[in-house]
């Protein structure tokens, strides 16, 4: 997870719809979902879609009298990030699925980041997507397994993922079964824009997490909607 100040215990009814908060809630399907160690690969890539660097990781997820305690550690040089949340920042959406993103509740047509994350029970997929004020800054694209669940097939290297448009935004393929919806464009007042992450399965599995803004920059409530 990024690191966010918590601003409010509970999100904003704008956030979230009235079915969201019946279905489940947010922090207990969090923390079903996303608690354990988690051993990673973060992949850092270029505008284009290159790869630059990867790194393995450990992330450590765990609540601890009622606090939510993160521990990430970069293993090429034992650099740790520490969060703790006593609640969830009102600007994170998290799904049934135990998916979520985080970001600003409201944008400019200048930098932002956002970060996404899709969940299959002892696996995952994340994207931490930085957007600058000539279009897309970079992307890093993380795989993540829990426990013992046997590590995956490296990704080729140097990865170059594919990519192609759907309306005016792109989408950029990591991995098989894999989709990135991604803001490419030098965006103006005005432009309504949307990130968001997909992980199909061969059983015909889907899991996906999409964090959209209006035409103003505010945030919208979470839908099952692609793109």
């Amino acid at each position: 997870m990024v690191h966010a100040a918590v601003a409010r215990p509970l999100p904003p009814p704008c956030l979230y719809t009235k079915d969201d908060r019946a279905m489940h809630d947010p922090r207990s399907t969090l923390l079903e979902h996303n608690s354990g160690d988690w051993s990673g690969c973060f992949i850092r890539l270029n505008a284009g879609g290159l790869e630059q660097e990867r790194c393995p990781t450990l992330l450590k997820v765990k609540d601890v009298d009622g606090v939510i305690q993160t521990c990430l550690t970069y293993e090429n040089s034992g650099e740790t990030r520490t969060m703790n949340l006593a609640s969830l920042p009102f600007t994170m959406q998290v799904n049934a699925q135990g998916g979520w993103s985080l970001g600003p509740s409201s944008i400019t047509p200048w930098t932002w980041v956002g970060e996404l994350c899709v969940v299959r029970g002892p696996q995952r997929r994340r994207v931490i997507v930085r957007h600058g004020i000539q279009g897309l800054d970079g992307v890093v694209y993380v795989q993540e397994r829990r426990g013992e669940h046997p590590e995956e097939t490296p990704l080729p290297r140097p990865l170059q993922c594919a990519s192609h448009p759907i309306n005016d935004l792109t989408i950029w393929t990591p991995e098989p079964g894999v989709e990135l919806l991604l803001d490419t464009r030098v965006r103006q007042s005005g432009d309504a824009t949307a990130c968001g992450l997909r992980w199909h399965h061969p059983g015909g599995e889907t899991h996906q997490i999409v964090r959209r803004y209006d035409a103003q920059g505010q945030m919208q409530p979470l839908s099952e909607a692609w793109p």
